[in-house]
């Protein structure tokens, strides 16, 4: 019979993982992973909300930057232009319209023309509940150069909607830290404040839909920025302490605390030594 000899490496057990230490293992990666995508989701969430923040009020700049560049360049210098507004309450809502054109004079005889009209005005959107803003532009000056030149001249005079929305749009002009809700002069305003929101209606305090003021956007625009602006040169009368420098000037106004007061008659004060 052949004897069953054992190999001398048979007894040796191969170093591996027990069942144990590969289920703490699975564990640990687990809440490590579990760990991480909490921690990036909440910083997409927060970026979300950053960007969300960010392109909330990105609107409402884009139409103010565009207002204000319109009567930057259509009330230049060399053009008679007229800046006009108006607001009303429309179903509970500010809203406005602002005309703002030049002219030119030609023909003959010379007569007043258009040379480029711009017009903003917001109206009642039943739809929508909240105020559509259109804009008109018409004129002998065009924008397009290219595509508008070969327009009819009813295609030219259209309102085109920009964005709808709104919830509060009103004009006011500044004159002398005073706001005018109305202006339909000739006269250019020295400046023209615009406030817009997006922002839904809240109830106040005393019961009326409002738009929160904090809400509203505004922005203040100059008018004819080339004017001439009247200032008068105001001497100013130097005395010696102008030229001292604040250590000295501190110096000068501490008094010795060794000296003893004096009272209204001019004698020395009596202390009395307990105090």
């Amino acid at each position: 019979m052949n004897e069953i000899r054992n190999h001398p490496d048979s007894s040796r057990h191969e170093a591996a993982f027990s069942l144990v230490e590969t289920l703490v293992v699975v564990a640990l990666a687990a809440m490590i992973l579990v760990a991480v995508l909490g921690v990036f989701n909440r910083v997409r969430s927060d970026a979300a909300a950053i960007t969300g923040k960010l392109d909330e009020n990105r609107l409402p700049y884009e139409i103010l930057q565009r207002i204000a560049e319109d009567i930057d360049r259509i009330v230049a210098p060399g053009f008679d232009a007229t800046v006009q507004f108006r607001n009303k309450v429309d179903n509970g809502f500010y809203s406005a319209q602002l005309i703002i054109e030049n002219k030119y004079y030609g023909g003959q005889p010379p007569q007043s023309r258009i040379y480029e009209r711009v017009i903003w005005v917001s109206t009642y959107d039943a739809f929508e509940n909240a105020l559509l803003l259109y804009r008109l532009h018409d004129g002998l000056n065009v924008e397009d150069k290219v595509l508008d030149e070969n327009k009819k001249p009813e295609e030219q005079t259209l309102y085109i909607p920009i964005t709808t929305g709104l919830t509060f749009f009103e004009i006011q002009a500044v004159e002398n830290q005073n706001l005018i809700s109305s202006w339909v002069q000739d006269k250019l305003p020295r400046g023209i404040q615009i406030g817009i929101s997006i922002a839904p209606l809240e109830e106040d305090a005393d019961g009326r839909w409002t738009v929160p003021e904090e809400t509203i956007i505004y922005r203040t625009v100059t008018v004819d920025r080339t004017r001439e602006i009247p200032y008068k040169f105001k001497a100013k009368v130097f005395d010696a302490n102008d030229f001292l420098s604040e250590e000295d000037q501190w110096e000068e106004d501490i008094e010795d605390p060794n000296e003893p007061l004096e009272e209204e008659g001019g004698h020395p004060s009596e202390v009395d030594p307990e105090r």
